[in-house]
């Protein structure tokens, strides 16, 4: 989160509904805009689009859990938080990554771009984390059950 953060205030990037509200002020004279645009989700949050929080998170969890648990593929379902009743069911941690990025594209929140370079930065903070402190316990006997 910090890393995402720290871009977002650095980059500060505008979101779908800044650009296409404002987009007569964008120096292209090919966009229209529509003052009365509002993203499917009804609000956005204040703070900038890139990089997207939502892709930053799930490639990290998606790089961990492939890394720790040495396979992509895993059965798994979900409630929804926002719409009761809504379960959705995925084969594997890369599908659960990609439908939570792409659903900020389909909500109308983010730019694609935010969302790329959100994955992008998850997977290098994942890295960095499996690579410098989820590693084995010295003298740790792998064959023990009791983990």
């Amino acid at each position: 989160m910090i890393a995402f953060y720290d871009a977002k205030y650095t980059y500060n990037f505008w979101r779908p509904v800044t650009a296409i509200r404002d987009a007569a002020n964008d120096g292209n004279p090919e966009t229209l805009p529509d003052p009365n645009f509002l993203p499917e989700v009804g609000n956005t949050t204040p703070d900038p689009a890139y990089p997207g929080a939502h892709a930053v998170i799930s490639a990290a969890g998606e790089s961990v859990l492939v890394s720790i648990l040495g396979k992509n593929h895993f059965d798994f379902t979900v409630t929804s938080e926002v719409l009761a009743g809504v379960n959705r069911s995925f084969k594997s941690f890369s599908a659960a990554d990609e439908e939570a990025t792409l659903s900020r594209i389909f909500a109308g929140v983010h730019f694609r771009s935010d969302l790329a370079t959100g994955q992008k930065l998850g997977r290098e903070v994942a890295d960095f984390v499996v690579d410098n402190f989820l590693t084995p316990a010295h003298g740790r006997d792998d064959s023990d059950n009791d983990r």
